[in-house]
């Protein structure tokens, strides 16, 4: 507990933080981010999303890249809704999910393509500077002026996904959820440091341990011995949604357990240290819902997941 901040440290940090309207604007989104979790290095896998030159945001180019939940169909987050078994069919995020069982050293995983290669081929969204995306407007009721403002025909199937990510993220959150869309990487920080109440805190990704990837495929995987518990059963998860650039539909999540998971690849030995995420309660889920499905289980029962690329897990470092 001696790492612990107490709360009323961070809202007035925030609001110091923000208050300075001139020094905002010239501090650069990883600067907002080293400042609030001076303690938490940004992961390769998130800084894949930031922009890497100083661009004139006149003349960024803006594509829906379909990422996520990109299919527009059905929403995997919203725990009492059926999933049509016909939509599950080439979801490959589906492949990450297990049991809590599954932990054990010796397990097998299913075939998990951490990277994604079609995502590495046409390129991820750009995670804007808040002010920038503060530009934008985000909301259903605006729909029409977002599509005109990235060119896009209103029958077209982009803006089919524009339209779901915005449902997406004014959809009601699940029991003892809040839910929140970030649009740039400090409307990322901001949530999670006042909703974990803490600076101290782990961001759970994926990394390869012993080579870099360079030829992203699916592998299965053997869970190793070594297999790390994070004390705290709350974190605040953000998953990549399809849109003209980076949206991180963020939720904070409570009865879960965070996981550091050590893998190795069957046939070629590569390693990852892998994120985890674990939902202990389960018993209000629909029994049809895709988590149900896949694992072949019944709500009540915990179902966890690997967090693969654009998705992350902020978990504090102390008990809560």
């Amino acid at each position: 507990m001696a790492n612990f901040i107490p709360f009323f440290f961070f809202l007035s940090a925030l609001m110091l933080v923000g208050a300075s309207s001139s020094s905002s604007r010239e501090m650069s989104p990883v600067g907002y981010w080293n400042k609030l979790l001076p303690k938490t290095p940004i992961p390769n896998t998130l800084d894949a999303f930031l922009p890497k030159d100083i661009v004139d945001p006149t003349k960024r180019k803006y594509v829906v890249k379909k990422v996520g939940d990109c299919a527009g169909t059905y929403n995997k987050y919203r725990y009492k809704l059926e999933t049509p078994l016909d939509q599950l069919k080439g979801d490959g995020e589906i492949n990450f999910l297990f049991l809590e069982g599954n932990l054990k050293p010796g397990s097998k995983t299913k075939k998990l393509d951490f990277v994604k290669k079609l995502q590495e081929t046409s390129g991820w969204p750009t995670l804007l500077p808040r002010r920038e995306a503060q530009g934008f407007p985000f909301s259903s009721s605006k729909l029409v002026d977002i599509l005109k403002r990235f060119s896009l025909d209103s029958n077209s199937a982009d803006a089919s996904i524009v339209k779901h990510t915005l449902e997406v993220c004014e959809m009601e959150p699940n029991k003892g959820e809040t839910r929140y869309c970030a649009t740039s990487l400090e409307s990322m920080v901001d949530f999670a440091v006042s909703q974990l109440k803490t600076n101290d805190l782990q961001l759970l990704t994926y990394s390869f341990v012993n080579k870099e990837e360079r030829e992203p495929k699916s592998r299965v995987y053997t869970v190793q011995p070594g297999v790390v518990e994070l004390p705290s059963s709350q974190a605040v998860v953000c998953h990549i949604e399809s849109y003209p650039y980076a949206v991180f539909h963020c939720h904070k999540t409570i009865n879960t357990k965070s996981y550091i998971v050590p893998l190795i690849a069957e046939g070629d030995g590569i390693r990852v240290s892998a994120g985890a995420v674990c939902h202990t309660e389960t018993s209000s889920w629909n029994p049809k819902h895709a988590s149900m499905v896949v694992l072949g289980i019944k709500p009540g029962t915990p179902v966890c997941h690997f967090l693969s690329h654009g998705h992350f897990a902020f978990v504090p470092n102390s008990a809560s």
